[in-house]
């Protein structure tokens, strides 16, 4: 399962100040830059003047901090770029220029390895030099979220819960650029560059309503001389989906940039696109639920944990999805319960107990929700009941039964410590230890009733661990009645 360690869209105005960040065509692109390769280049009229400007930036004729209005910014970057090719600068690149110009910064885009990093479950996306930096398993340090990289460069994109937010920004600005070779500052934004020795710290800081967003990228000169729009792409890249939630278990992947144009800045080109042939429909639907599981409220003297582990173990089965391991349990005789992080992608995985294993097909997935239902054609020998989330009561016993670190049903007790909403998934936190690989186990009451399907923990602290609800899987009668 993932560890946790605890631990823009954004419309800016041109004015005549220094430092002003690119405005709204080249601020909300979702990639940070042109979604062709520098070998498949458009015809001139279908670049947009988007395009130009950043083109600019990655081939360093437009800086970060930039002197005066935007509009004369790009003329001026314009021009330097004409006088790196001999060529008389002029007020507008011609039709031939322009489109050397979008191959000069698609090739240094390229050079880098340009890539989307996206993690739909805390709501981002932005671009990462992949050729330079690689990225770690996403930790959690207190209430700060990070995403951290190192290579050639050392990049980080961290989510902070709380502080600063705008309110508090002001005051959090002159702490954090005191030294900066050069910093400026917008309503929602501020950003600093610091230099040491042979090498450069960028940062930029951006804040919203429930918290801020920081990004920093550490470069030696040499880099930077090589790929001057480097930060400046990363910088102008970042694109919410919605407010970010730093709460949630990340789900991170990287991206390749597609090989065809397509559109990508604020002005909406239209762009020529493939016809696409008619998707055909998946036999996995996408609600993540199922009409099979039985909801009982707890009733009845507490069993010894010995008894609910007799009780329920016999619903708990090893998952095995490629080289993945993790667990599943049967609500019912032919379907089971797990998450989607443990299933992948995979139509069909193995289910296993002991030497026995059997093939279990994905009938249900809603991986923003990490919520996986398997099927299988033999009928299992056992399964158990759910227990309502309303009915569940902090302070209560629970006990775990799940695959840690590929240790096939081992058991853990504790108590149920609070329960949450999270990614607006309704989960039960528990002090029973859970562990990496006891994701799709099962989180247990002193009765035997499924309480959630464990997911997550934190690190950072003592006994943080997470169950989805097990309710949150179950289909109501009008949801059966429409599929």
């Amino acid at each position: 399962m993932p560890v946790f360690a605890v631990p823009l869209r954004v419309l800016c105005r041109t004015a005549a100040i220094v430092g002003v960040l690119l405005c709204s065509a080249v601020q909300a692109q979702t990639l940070g830059v042109f979604s062709y390769r520098w070998n498949d280049v458009p015809p001139a009229d279908a670049i947009t003047s988007a395009d130009i400007r950043e083109a600019l930036v990655w081939t360093g004729h437009l800086d970060f901090f930039f002197k005066g209005e935007l509009s004369g910014a790009v003329r001026q970057g314009s021009q330097a770029w004409q006088k790196t090719k001999g060529l008389q600068p002029t007020d507008r690149l011609s039709e031939e220029q322009t489109v050397q110009l979008i191959k000069d910064a698609l090739k240094q885009r390229d050079a880098v390895g340009w890539s989307l990093l996206r993690d739909p479950a805390v709501g981002f996306a932005i671009g990462v030099p992949t050729k330079l930096a690689a990225f770690g398993t996403p930790y959690i340090d207190g209430r700060t979220l990070y995403y951290q990289a190192a290579g050639a460069i050392t990049q980080s994109i961290a989510f902070h819960h709380g502080f600063p937010t705008c309110r508090t920004l002001g005051g959090y600005y002159p702490t954090v650029t005191a030294g900066a070779a050069l910093r400026i500052r917008s309503d929602n934004w501020f950003a600093a560059v610091f230099n040491y020795g042979d090498g450069k710290d960028y940062i930029k800081v951006k804040c919203h309503q429930a918290g801020s967003i920081t990004l920093k990228m550490t470069v030696t000169d040499a880099t930077v001389e090589k790929h001057p729009g480097l930060f400046f792409a990363m910088a102008s890249s970042l694109a919410l989906s919605r407010l970010p939630d730093p709460t949630v278990r990340p789900r991170p992947r990287v991206d390749d940039l597609p090989s065809a144009p397509s559109g990508f800045s604020d002005e909406h080109v239209a762009r020529p696109q493939p016809k696409a042939k008619p998707a055909k429909p998946s036999p996995i639907d996408d609600s993540g639920k199922t009409a099979a599981l039985k909801l009982e409220t707890r009733g009845g003297a507490d069993l010894r944990a010995d008894e609910v582990f007799d009780k329920a173990s016999g619903a708990v089965y090893v998952v095995k999805a490629d080289r993945r391991l993790g667990s599943a349990v049967a609500i019912s005789d032919n379907e089971l319960l797990t998450n989607c992080h443990v299933t992948g992608d995979l139509a069909e995985v193995k289910i296993a107990r002991a030497k026995d294993e059997m093939p279990a097909k994905v009938i249900s997935r809603n991986a923003d929700a990490d919520r996986c239902v398997l099927r299988t054609d033999t009928k299992l020998a056992k399964w158990v009941t759910v227990r309502p989330y309303d009915d569940i009561k902090v302070g209560e016993r629970a006990i775990t039964i799940g695959t840690p670190q590929g240790l096939e049903l081992t058991a853990a007790e504790g108590i149920v410590s609070s329960k949450r909403l999270y990614n607006q998934t309704r989960v039960v936190q528990t002090s029973a230890p859970i562990s990496q690989g006891s994701s799709g186990g099962g989180l247990f009451d002193a009765r035997g009733h499924l309480l959630g399907i464990t997911t997550f923990y934190f690190r950072g602290g003592q006994n943080l661990n997470f169950a989805v609800a097990a309710e949150e899987y179950a289909r109501d009668r009008e949801e059966s009645a429409t599929r």
